[in-house]
């Protein structure tokens, strides 16, 4: 949850200002909100069967690996062309929405193991947990965003950015996101 919730909101805290500032742009904010959110209507009917094929925790890792490829591609080839950005980002919205329909599935098989293991179902406690680390990650996450802009001397009111900070702005929307991903895939895998 901390990668994968921090993969998600930083670039939704911080694209109007990518948008703004990095791409010169800001009417194609909308767009870049808009199409990674359909792609999870492209997903939908086919998350059944891709988990009843691979499984879930398969799928949530795979998912995950998709993202880190696209934020891998961005942020490794700087683009200042909008169209790129928006294009590789509803890919990695294929990945996160899998990931999304897939996770609350893994947190009903953790209640099930916990029965499994302890021979109680404290399915209210479990979800409660979980419910409890998103909020807090949630919280922890939306105020990176404004840390991130003080730290790399985002100037507030500005008419336009350094081309330093510009780049700066790309470079955490796109390294902050390859790295949460990453280190969702792997407590998949290995935890």
């Amino acid at each position: 949850t901390l990668g994968t919730l921090t993969a998600n909101f930083i670039p939704g805290a911080l694209n109007a200002y990518l948008f703004k500032d990095y791409f010169q742009a800001p009417g194609m904010l909308g767009l870049a909100g808009l199409l990674p959110m359909v792609s999870m209507f492209i997903v939908l009917p086919l998350t059944g069967k891709l988990v009843a094929k691979f499984g879930k925790k398969n799928i949530a890792i795979y998912s995950s690996l998709v993202c880190v490829v696209v934020y891998g591609i961005l942020f490794l080839f700087p683009s200042k062309n909008p169209w790129v950005y928006i294009g590789l980002i509803t890919l990695s919205g294929i990945g996160s929405s899998l990931y999304g329909m897939i996770v609350w599935a893994l947190v009903g098989d953790v209640i099930d193991y916990q029965e499994y293991l302890t021979g109680k179902r404290e399915e209210g406690i479990v979800y409660a947990t979980y419910s409890l680390s998103r909020k807090l990650v949630q919280a922890i996450v939306g105020s990176i965003g404004g840390f991130a802009l003080a730290a790399i001397g985002y100037q507030s009111g500005a008419a336009t950015q350094t081309p330093e900070v510009a780049e700066s702005i790309r470079n955490i929307i796109t390294l902050v996101p390859l790295i949460g991903y990453a280190f969702g895939a792997i407590c998949l895998k290995f935890i």
